[in-house]
């Protein structure tokens, strides 16, 4: 069976925790984000989900698309291409976009959804909960960080 897999970068198949400073409210200073040097970014390593996204990215009956909140830079793609996890699609923020989460990632994601090459099983990994829950109320499976390790 045909499946969608959308995989978000940062906290789900890139561990990039030792270069993310929280804000006053826990998030991500998105400032402070978007000012890492090249090498800063080169320095990011794959999680234990990254081999489970290789192999989905090897699989004929998958697609992937990758929806992340990072503004890409030539030394992301360096990194993504590095990991071996490009996939056909990638979202990424536009400079400037300071929505939220889950409503940029919704916009990102919702209209192609129509598409008739996209298929109705749909998998979402994302470390955020608030993410997940918006994706799963439009019918996504979305596997609480937990559970990750079951993937392989």
């Amino acid at each position: 069976m045909k499946t969608l897999y959308i995989w978000d970068l940062d906290g789900t198949t890139i561990d990039s925790s030792h270069r993310a400073l929280t804000n006053s409210q826990g998030g991500i200073d998105l400032n402070n984000w978007r000012g890492h040097t090249a090498k800063q970014i080169l320095q990011d390593s794959p999680t234990q989900l990254t081999p489970f996204m290789k192999k989905c990215i090897a699989d004929k009956n998958a697609v992937n698309w990758i929806c992340t909140s990072r503004v890409l830079s030539a030394a992301d793609y360096r990194l993504i291409d590095r990991l071996g996890i490009r996939t056909p699609l990638i979202l990424s923020r536009d400079e400037g976009d300071n929505r939220e989460d889950v409503p940029y990632k919704m916009a990102k994601i919702k209209r192609r959804l129509n598409l008739p090459t996209i298929p109705k099983r749909r998998i979402l990994f994302d470390d955020r909960e608030d993410v997940r829950s918006a994706f799963r109320g439009l019918g996504f499976t979305a596997p609480d960080p937990y559970w990750w390790h079951l993937y392989k």
